[in-house]
C-alpha cells in the first residue's frame, strides 16, 4: 500500500514539472516573438530622399559683368541684366550689394566708368548708391580683361553631391531596393525651383482671414441665405477642352 502511494506521489510531481516546462516554453517563446523587428516591407520607405537630401546653406548670388578695355558705353541689353540683378536682390529681401573692381588690369580705367553706369542700372532696381558696398579685387595680369563683379549673399538650396554616380552595379541586385542614383534629379530639381528656402526647413506661417469676407459669410448665416458661392464649372466633354465647343 505505502509503495503504491508513493508511486501516485511521484507521479503527481512528474506531471507538475512537466506542465511547468511546457508553460515555460511557450512563454519564452512569446518573447522571443516579441523581439522579433517589426518589418512591413523590404523597400525603403525614404530611400532616395537619404541618399540625396536636400540643404539649405549660405551661398553667394554672383553677376560678372564684362568691360570693354576700350571704354564703350553699357550696351542695353547688359543695363537690363544688371537691373534684373538688383531686382532678385531685392526679392530675396538683400540689404546690400558688393561691387568687386578689377585693379592692374588693362581696362581699370574703363571699369570705373563702368561702375558709374552699374550704380545708375542698380539705383533703378531700387539701390542706392550707399546700399553697394564698393571693394577693388586684383587682378591675374596687365592683359586680363577682368569683370565687374556684382554679388550678395542668400540661402540656397541644393542637393550636397553631383548626381550622375553608379557605385552600385545595377543589373543583378536582388536586394529589392531602388538604384543608388534614383531620385537624385528629382530633388536637385526641387531644390533649383523653390522660392523661398526657408521654407524646406519650415513651412511659412498662415497669412491672416478676410475678415470682410468672413462679416458677409457670417451676416449671411443668419438670415438664412446660402453662404457658399454660385459659381459653377461649365459641363463640357473632354473632346472640347482645348477647343472652341461650348457647354452643353
Amino acid at each position: 500500500m505505502s509503495t503504491t502511494i508513493r508511486s501516485l506521489v511521484a507521479l503527481r510531481h512528474a506531471l507538475r514539472l512537466s506542465s511547468t516546462l511546457a508553460l515555460a516554453g511557450l512563454i519564452a517563446g512569446c518573447n522571443t516573438l516579441g523581439r522579433e523587428p517589426s518589418v512591413t516591407g523590404s523597400i525603403p520607405q525614404d530611400g532616395y530622399r537619404s541618399r540625396h537630401p536636400i540643404v539649405v546653406e549660405q551661398s553667394r548670388e554672383v553677376f560678372d559683368v564684362p568691360i570693354n578695355a576700350h571704354g564703350a558705353p553699357m550696351s542695353p541689353q547688359l543695363r537690363t541684366a544688371v537691373e534684373n540683378f538688383g531686382n532678385d536682390a531685392r526679392e530675396n529681401r538683400v540689404a546690400t550689394i558688393t561691387m568687386m573692381m578689377p585693379k592692374g588690369s588693362t581696362n581699370e580705367a574703363a571699369a570705373q566708368r563702368a561702375g558709374r553706369d552699374i550704380l545708375a542700372a542698380l539705383g533703378d532696381a531700387g539701390f542706392a548708391a550707399s546700399s553697394v558696398t564698393k571693394v577693388s579685387y586684383a587682378a591675374e595680369g596687365p592683359e586680363d580683361a577682368a569683370p565687374i563683379r556684382l554679388t550678395y549673399p542668400r540661402l540656397l538650396a541644393r542637393v550636397p553631391h553631383r548626381c550622375g554616380q553608379w557605385p552600385d552595379q545595377v543589373i543583378g541586385d536582388t536586394t529589392n531596393v531602388d538604384y543608388w542614383n534614383f531620385g537624385c534629379a528629382t530633388q536637385a530639381n526641387v531644390a533649383a525651383m523653390v522660392a523661398e528656402p526657408t521654407d524646406l526647413v519650415a513651412p511659412a506661417p498662415i497669412g491672416k482671414g478676410d475678415a470682410t469676407r468672413r462679416s458677409t459669410i457670417v451676416y449671411a448665416y443668419r438670415k438664412g441665405e446660402k453662404t457658399r458661392s454660385e459659381f459653377k464649372l461649365p459641363k463640357i466633354n473632354a473632346s472640347q477642352v482645348g477647343g472652341s465647343g461650348g457647354g452643353e
